[in-house]
C-alpha cells in the first residue's frame, strides 16, 4: 500500500521537477536570446569595420597633399590659364 508519507514525497518531487523543467526552460530561451544578441553584435561590427575603413580612406584622401594643393588654388583663384597663341605675320 501506499503510504501518506509515499504521497507526500511524490508530490514534492513531482513538485521539484516541475520547478526544474520551467528554470530549464527560461535557461534555454535565455541562452537563444544571447546567442542571437551576439550574432547581431558579430554584424553590427563589420559594418562598424566598414564604414571605419571608408572614413579613413576618406580621411586620407581629403587630406593629401595633392588635394590640399587643389583647394588651396581653388580658394586664391590661381588656376591655370591656357597659353596665348602668337601668331606672327610674315610680309
Amino acid at each position: 500500500m501506499i503510504t501518506r508519507k509515499m504521497m507526500a514525497s511524490i508530490f514534492v518531487l513531482t513538485v521539484i521537477i516541475l520547478i526544474l523543467s520551467i528554470e530549464k526552460i527560461k535557461l534555454s530561451w535565455e541562452v537563444r536570446t544571447l546567442h542571437n544578441n551576439y550574432e547581431n553584435f558579430r554584424v553590427e561590427n563589420e559594418n562598424l569595420k566598414d564604414l571605419n575603413l571608408r572614413l579613413v580612406t576618406q580621411f586620407h584622401v581629403e587630406n593629401s597633399p595633392a588635394s590640399i594643393e587643389k583647394a588651396a588654388k581653388e580658394s586664391l583663384l590661381m588656376e591655370k590659364k591656357n597659353p596665348k597663341r602668337i601668331t606672327l605675320n610674315e610680309y
